[in-house]
């Protein structure tokens, strides 16, 4: 994107992302201020940049959870962007294929202006979508459809992307003798482990632990691996086919020089298979690539999230839009234990208009947003004892309000960090929720125990 900027506006150009030393920050947010440049591109934090005169804020992918901060300051930088083009007289241009449903509705109901755009980018066929039932299939990893296609795709001298999206080797690693399965200090979760570095990991707070080859409990060395990841695909992958292949996940991704190289080794045809997390999903273009894989489609649609349909939806399609981006039509299989899921079908009609009726009268039925407005009281505390008291007293204390309450509950991963996690979630119309947030503030301001931290989150985009 950097690129086909600079082509069409030269150094008119600031650009603001995360890998910016303090200085370089500084040089780029005077040319800003200063006026010298007057096209900012950027990530999220980019929405504060001081444009003077600010006539468009466009956000790109607008679906993308990504725009919300999951630190303090908790902020959705979609809803930052709708407060500034008010307060400065600008316009907001919301863009993606797969919009958030709450965007899509406000669309629908003319508050949004609706846009359609009717063909793909270079006027490109849409991609064939054939879905997979992996039930039927006697390899874990690739349906016979799956390697067939890539059989083909390869002879063409045409180029693939497979998607999985789950980091590393395996999710964890049991001893079929004692049962053990290695689990982080820090967090209540199982360890996944890299092969890349022979570690175990904790993917929530980044501990790393040698892998041996043996149980650390009773020394044996009948070790199994469950859950698959890239790697383990790259493995597996490389039984079939010899032929150059690369893997990224969003970890690799942040490192912006060996992402830049990926891109450009994959786009110069150097790899013929590209492997990856969700992160080769967003808006990559490669005109040399015809078949995209999904290796398993259910991950996300499993989640006890009540957004799981719509995350799975949009992944799906935008990684279908990575296929038949050129002159030369493209190829989707989706395998999946569940073919007959509306979420799946739908995916593969290509009609999100379809998918939104089922999901918006889903919501309604169900009071989920937009008909609702969603707030979590997280708590959090090194004392397990103290932290089940204080959420439980919290929640009788605001239970006279004319709000639904959700919990106390755990989140789903239980321990982070070596603090307890609990949660509250408050759920009601705007107006309800307005005015509980003013309760709320006093509660909170009234709250003096040093041992458990309350963190609020508004509108949260994951409810784990």
């Amino acid at each position: 994107m950097v690129e086909r900027f600079q082509e069409e506006f030269k150094n008119n150009i600031a650009i603001l992302h995360s890998s910016l030393s303090d200085i370089e920050r500084a040089k780029e947010w005077e040319s800003i201020y200063s006026g010298e440049k007057k096209i900012v591109l950027g990530v999220r934090s980019a929405i504060f940049s001081p444009v003077k005169n600010l006539k468009y804020i466009i956000l790109d992918e607008e679906h993308e959870a990504t725009y919300k901060q999951d630190s303090s300051p908790r902020y959705n930088a979609k809803y930052v962007a709708i407060k500034r083009c008010l307060d400065e007289g600008a316009k907001l241009i919301l863009g993606s294929a797969t919009p958030s449903i709450e965007s899509y509705y406000y669309a629908k109901t003319g508050i949004y202006e609706l846009l359609n755009l009717e063909n793909r980018y270079g006027n490109a066929e849409m991609p064939d979508i054939q879905i997979v039932d992996m039930k039927q299939e006697e390899d874990l990893f690739f349906s016979k459809a799956l390697l067939e296609e890539i059989k083909n795709t390869l002879l063409k001298n045409e180029q693939v992307i497979l998607l999985l999206n789950r980091k590393g080797y395996s999710t964890y690693i049991q001893c079929k003798d004692c049962g053990y399965v290695e689990e982080c200090d820090n967090c209540s979760i199982k360890m996944s482990y890299y092969k890349s570095t022979n570690k175990y990991k904790c993917n929530y707070c980044g501990k790393q632990i040698h892998y041996t080859g043996k149980c650390s409990k009773c020394g044996s060395t009948n070790l199994i691996h469950s859950g698959k990841g890239i790697e383990r695909i790259e493995e597996e992958l490389k039984k079939y086919f010899d032929v150059p292949m690369i893997k990224v996940d969003s970890e690799l991704s942040r490192n912006k020089d060996y992402f830049s190289k990926i891109y450009k080794d994959f786009s110069d045809k150097k790899y013929s298979i590209l492997i990856g997390t969700q992160i080769i999903a967003k808006g990559l273009h490669f005109p040399n690539v015809t078949l995209v894989g999904v290796i398993n489609s259910d991950i996300i649609l499993n989640f006890p999230d009540f957004r799981s349909g719509e995350k799975t939806f949009q992944l799906l399609t935008q990684v279908s839009g990575r296929a038949g981006r050129g002159d030369k039509k493209g190829k989707v299989i989706i395998q999946t234990y569940e073919p007959e899921n509306n979420v799946i079908k739908d995916s593969k009609e290509e009609n999100y208009d379809l998918f939104y009726e089922k999901e918006i009268n889903s919501r309604k039925v169900f009071s989920y947003p937009p008909f609702s407005k969603i707030l979590n009281i997280g708590f959090s505390s090194e004392d397990e004892e103290r932290l089940l008291e204080i959420s439980k007293n919290f929640s009788d204390e605001i239970k006279s309000q004319d709000v639904e309450l959700y919990g106390p509950m755990p989140s789903m991963v239980y321990k982070v960090q070596k603090r307890f996690r609990m949660n509250i979630f408050v759920k009601g119309s705007k107006k309800k929720i307005d005015n509980f947030k003013k309760f709320l503030k006093k509660k909170l301001n009234e709250f003096s125990d040093t041992k458990v931290r309350i963190v609020v989150d508004i509108d949260p985009v994951n409810l784990m």
